[in-house]
């Protein structure tokens, strides 16, 4: 069982357009719209793939009346709270020549209130089940809180034991503040720009992010996967690391691809793959998501081609430079 949390769901609308110019007018076609936010994401993208996920988060107002109608149709069940507010909307505009611009609103608070029942309802939820969920903790929050998901972590980590694998996505001074406290996530996945960020170093190839896996704030984190773009991504398996290498595809959209990539980490997990098997499924969802106009959203088939193209090398040791 899987179990995606989001604390700011969003009604996405995608634009497609040959052409975007600040301050013109800009005819496009209409929107392609679905509820967005990347636990929801990632969740769908385990769904559709054949896993048992509940989703679950925070919604308001009248957005969040329409993201709950939607949230509905899709392939998982659903434990969403009310609250004060609105559910933001997020924007993505994509030109002829693959720029996305993208506009995303703030959301609605994550008051200290609100932080306990979402707690609440997460550790509810583990109780209910047989097998301890994996449990993927998911994207921004609307929270002066800059440690929230710490706490998360710490409080999680003392209810459940380590019965449960806790996954996060989640980046900035929530992230550090994750790393930097002595219980870790057993999974995280950083793009290398987030990586950089998160270490104060400039980073630019994947042989600068090898030689950074020994960084303390990875220390004790099972799991570590750095995507890296069109080079794939680096990945560290407890003392094995992976130079992930993806074929080349023709993008139609992007946005979400990092999120269905933990979508297809979850569901490896809950499978027990092997760590091929799982960073194959991974990279093969992010590949499947960028080639659908919907965010999100993985084509079984798509995702059974593109996993048997995927090359991972071993590295005995890091590189050097």
């Amino acid at each position: 069982m899987i179990l995606t949390v989001t604390l700011n769901p969003s009604m996405d609308s995608i634009y497609f357009t040959d052409t975007f110019v600040l301050g013109a007018m800009n005819r496009c076609s209409n929107p392609i719209k679905a509820v967005g936010g990347k636990g929801i994401n990632a969740g769908r993208t385990a769904a559709i793939l054949g896993g048992k996920v509940t989703t679950m988060g925070v919604l308001a107002g009248k957005n969040g009346e329409l993201i709950r109608h939607e949230l509905e149709q899709e392939p998982f069940k659903t434990k969403f709270i009310s609250i004060f507010g609105e559910s933001r909307n997020a924007v993505t505009v994509m030109d002829r020549e693959k720029n996305q611009t993208e506009i995303v609103e703030l959301g609605p608070e994550i008051t200290a209130d609100t932080e306990k029942i979402i707690l609440d309802t997460i550790l509810d939820f583990a109780d209910e089940q047989n097998e301890g969920p994996i449990i993927a903790l998911c994207g921004s929050a609307n929270t002066k809180n800059d440690y929230l998901y710490q706490e998360y972590l710490l409080q999680l980590r003392d209810k459940l034991g380590t019965k449960v694998k806790i996954l996060t996505d989640i980046s900035g001074k929530q992230l550090k503040n994750v790393l930097n406290n002595s219980v870790k996530p057993y999974f995280i996945k950083p793009n290398i720009q987030e990586f950089s960020d998160l270490i104060d170093l400039p980073l630019t190839s994947k042989i600068d992010v090898i030689n950074n896996l020994n960084h303390p704030m990875l220390k004790e984190v099972p799991f570590v996967l750095i995507s890296c773009g069109g080079d794939g991504a680096v990945a560290k398996y407890h003392d094995q690391i992976f130079d992930v290498i993806i074929p080349t595809i023709d993008i139609i959209n992007p946005t979400g691809s990092g999120d269905a990539t933990v979508g297809g980490v979850a569901f490896a997990l809950d499978q027990n793959f092997s760590i091929e098997e799982t960073l194959r499924y991974a990279m093969a969802c992010g590949m499947s998501n960028a080639l659908e106009q919907a965010v999100g959203y993985v084509s079984i088939e798509n995702v059974e081609t593109l996993k048997n193209q995927i090359i991972l090398k071993e590295i005995e040791q890091m590189f050097h430079v």
